[in-house]
């Protein structure tokens, strides 16, 4: 009856979420539910621009030519925007006499349907996390805009997020380019060789034949009665540093700089401004004389024909305004810092345009003719634009025409792919573990991608860009795709509600879905689980439909007693139906196995990277700007530079590591050798502070000092003469071939993880006790423990050769 009045508890709970999560995250319920149940409309063809922030560039003149062409007359043609934008684009379309289109309004109950049923899917930049392609759908992605500025990867603000982006291109059919240029770089940068299926299109950009139709600068000069006034543009791109606040008080130096601009313009010039739409209100225009706010009458580009000269400073525009043969000038008002906040594919400097970066150079530039050569631009980035290229992309991509346009394979290597889940890349064993796997895999066998939850790797940015120097990656976005109904049973599992494998059972389809969601389809042959935690994650890679791995790196009988953060119906599951559990020390199989007897358990020792170890144990001690000491730095210098004997522990701040112990087990040593000390090195843990509180409660801050996040500890067991593992529990223990590694006697607690390791290469083992690391640490100052000096080349040889039998 307990039990039951529970149950009834959590599901009252749970069920007040849902109501909560339902406002919050509508789209991918609504979205799952239409994705099931309706079929797809064969005629039916679905336009987004910018994820319907816009309705201007590339989708605008596709969508022209579908409802122009009686070729696709019998097609239902969609074009989505946002809400604020909905009524402007309907009166647009009214005036222009576009008729045969329907506007859907994103995140609406009827864009939900449309998504998860047309047949032919076009977008400039990316859907929204919830999509995934339909069986049967063909996706176009044409991008928007030739890149001057990093992407992907190279990004320098978010390229630990890149993850929607990559599975739209690895969902796309069709991947359009207006230069090998832009081609190369997105995917590059975007990671897309052996992952995406899609055809390479080479085209020029749909929107860039406003520039090659004669009729369209006269209609509209004529429509805004321009006369012969020399008429300007001026396109800044859009400074996306993250800060809502940085880009109001960059909008502010704008408007300054245009009021200067306008003192300065005769009454026979007009500067049209077209801001990014978040911006795009932030300026008064009733200000200025000669400047005004670029109108909506017509789309952007056919409103740039009717321009005589474009300024702009690193937006794409100035690759497709080129085309008109009319000037362009820079202006790069904050050159080097632009260039050092964002990095740049090409060197700014060495474009045809001129460059200016003030408004009285400004001006003058503006009233000088054009005197460049840009036929090499034109030639390199504009080579495949033409008047008929919407009509061929359209026949291309919807009545599958082969041979209007150029096209290309994406690039594959022929090798299989794997991903690894590395967790949230916090400063601990796992970590370093991953990242000494990656500094020793053989990268030619093998494409190794890892993959992350984008919002848990932001405090660990750090560890994030050293894995990826490693290896490739593609983070993970959104969140699982359910109804209401599951998404509830869902909520109950994750509050041990339902049973692992009752979930599992419950939602395989789902999760099956959900593996498609994050990666876009992309094939792997094998996926690893390397951290061994996180419920969510255990199951979803049980799922995947290739053969599966996962790592245990500590003994999970004893977390789950101390810690509380693994489930045993989790790990029954999972150790039941991965491939291979793999197991960092043969000392931890029992702990898996009484888990689940059936698991097919396989050492598989963490490598260790000695000689980087070995070069920054030589470096001089330093703090990180974020290092956190009960001790100066010059006092830690002194006593390490000293004759007094110094022991060293290394692991986060947690109950499993016996810090409590230790501490009370020197303060028996120093009873007997008053010249000694103990230092605390961790990388994070919720004891910190307790333990520090314990020190000094104890007295002994004099002699016991803690340090908190440290990247280089070596530096400090180096110079340290013991190094003692005072541990409850540890998968490897991998700190005792550290200190083995920099050359100081080592020794361990008997216990799982360590053992095997010690007893195999004449290690110092202690008993499992308080008194047991009292006596240990006499051996150490009595000189009765060896250093192990074991032979790491070979022990990684040996751990390799293990990791690669998995496949």
């Amino acid at each position: 009856m307990l039990m039951l009045k529970k149950m009834f508890t959590r599901l009252r709970n749970d069920s007040k979420g849902i109501r909560k999560i339902n406002k919050n995250t509508l789209a991918g319920l609504r979205y799952t539910k239409y994705y099931k149940r309706l079929p797809l409309n064969d005629k039916a063809v679905l336009l987004e621009s910018q994820q319907g922030r816009s309705f201007n560039g590339n989708m605008y003149y596709l969508l022209r030519e579908l409802i122009t062409n009686p070729d696709y007359s019998e097609f239902d043609i969609y074009y989505v925007v946002n809400g604020q934008n909905a009524k402007n684009v309907k009166t647009h379309f009214y005036n222009k006499g576009y008729k045969n289109v329907t506007v859907v309004t994103i995140m609406s109950k009827h864009y939900y349907k449309l998504l998860a049923s047309c047949k032919y899917l076009f977008t400039d930049t990316a859907f929204l996390s919830y999509f995934i392609k339909k069986e049967g759908q063909i996706y176009l992605n044409t991008w928007h805009g030739t890149p001057l500025k990093y992407l992907g990867k190279k990004s320098k603000s978010d390229s630990y997020a890149i993850g929607n982006v990559m599975k739209n291109f690895c969902f796309a059919d069709y991947l359009l380019y207006p230069n090998k240029f832009t081609m190369e770089h997105i995917v590059e940068d975007y990671m897309l060789q052996n992952l995406s299926k899609a055809k390479i299109i080479f085209a020029g950009y749909p929107r860039n034949t406003a520039f090659l139709n004669t009729h369209t600068r006269d209609t509209v000069r004529k429509y805004y009665e321009m006369g012969n006034k020399q008429i300007l543009a001026y396109l800044p791109t859009w400074r996306n540093n993250g800060s809502r606040y940085n880009s109001r008080i960059h909008y502010i130096y704008t408007a300054y700089y245009l009021l200067e601009l306008d003192n300065l313009l005769t009454d026979k010039q007009i500067v049209y401004v077209n801001l990014h739409p978040i911006a795009r209100d932030m300026i008064d225009y009733k200000m200025f004389r000669h400047i005004r706010k670029m109108p909506d009458d017509f789309e952007t580009y056919e409103f740039l024909t009717a321009t005589d000269c474009l300024i702009t400073d690193y937006s794409s525009v100035m690759f497709d305004y080129a085309l008109s043969n009319r000037k362009i000038i820079l202006f790069t008002y904050d050159k080097e810092q632009y260039i050092t906040d964002r990095g740049m594919y090409l060197d700014i400097d060495e474009l045809p345009f001129p460059i200016v970066y003030n408004v009285c150079d400004l001006a003058k530039e503006i009233n000088r003719p054009k005197e460049y050569d840009d036929e090499k631009f034109l030639k390199e980035f504009c080579c495949y634009d033409s008047l008929d290229v919407c009509k061929k992309i359209c026949d291309t991509v919807i009545m599958g025409k082969s041979d209007l346009l150029e096209t290309e394979e994406m690039q594959n290597n022929g090798k299989k792919n794997v991903i690894i889940y590395s967790g949230n890349l916090a400063k601990n064993g796992i970590t370093t573990s991953l990242l000494n796997l990656g500094a020793n895999l053989d990268m030619s066998e093998r494409n190794y991608y890892i993959t992350y939850t984008t919002s848990h790797i932001k405090r660990n940015l750090d560890n994030y860009k050293s894995v990826v120097d490693l290896f490739n990656y593609f983070p993970l976005m959104g969140k699982i795709n359910l109804g209401p109904v599951k998404k509830l049973v869902y909520l109950l599992f994750l509050r041990r509600g339902f049973s692992a494998s009752a979930i599992a059972k419950l939602l395989d389809t789902e999760l099956r879905m959900e593996i498609r969601r994050m990666f876009g389809g992309a094939a792997f042959s094998h996926a690893i689980q390397f951290n061994g935690y996180e419920v969510r994650k255990i199951l979803l890679f049980a799922k995947f439909d290739c053969d599966t791995t996962i790592f245990v790196h500590s003994d999970m009988r004893e977390e789950i007693k101390t810690r509380n953060n693994q489930r045993k119906d989790v790990l029954k599951y999972a150790y039941g139906v991965y491939d291979n559990v793999a197991i960092v020390s043969s000392g931890i199989a029992h702990s898996v196995l009484s888990f689940n007897s059936n698991a097919n358990v396989k050492v598989v020792e963490n490598l260790i990277d000695y000689e980087k170890i070995e070069k920054k144990s030589l470096l001089p001690v330093t703090f990180d700007d974020n290092t956190v000491s009960t001790i100066s730095l010059k006092k830690l210098n002194g006593i390490l530079n000293g004759k007094s004997k110094v022991f060293v522990t290394v692991g986060r701040f947690s109950y499993e590591k016996g810090h409590k112990r230790l501490i009370d087990a020197f303060e028996r040593v120093r009873e007997k050798n008053g010249d000694v000390y103990l230092i605390l090195i961790g990388g994070h843990g919720i004891l910190y502070e307790e333990i520090k509180e314990y020190i000094i409660m104890k007295g002994y801050e004099d002699h016991v000092f803690l340090i908190r996040s440290m990247s280089n500890p070596y530096a400090v067991i180096k110079r340290c003469d013991y190094l003692v593992l005072s541990s409850f529990y540890e998968g490897f223990g991998l700190v005792l071939a550290e200190g083995d590694i920099c050359g100081i006697p080592v020794i361990s607690t008997d216990i799982d993880g360590p053992r095997g390791f010690l007893k195999e290469h004449g290690g110092h083992i202690v008993e499992n006790s308080t008194q047991g690391i009292y006596r240990g640490m006499l051996d150490l100052l009595d000189g009765k423990v060896p250093v192990m000096n074991v032979d790491y080349k070979k022990y990684n040889a040996d751990a390799l050769s293990k990791f690669y039998k998995l496949f």
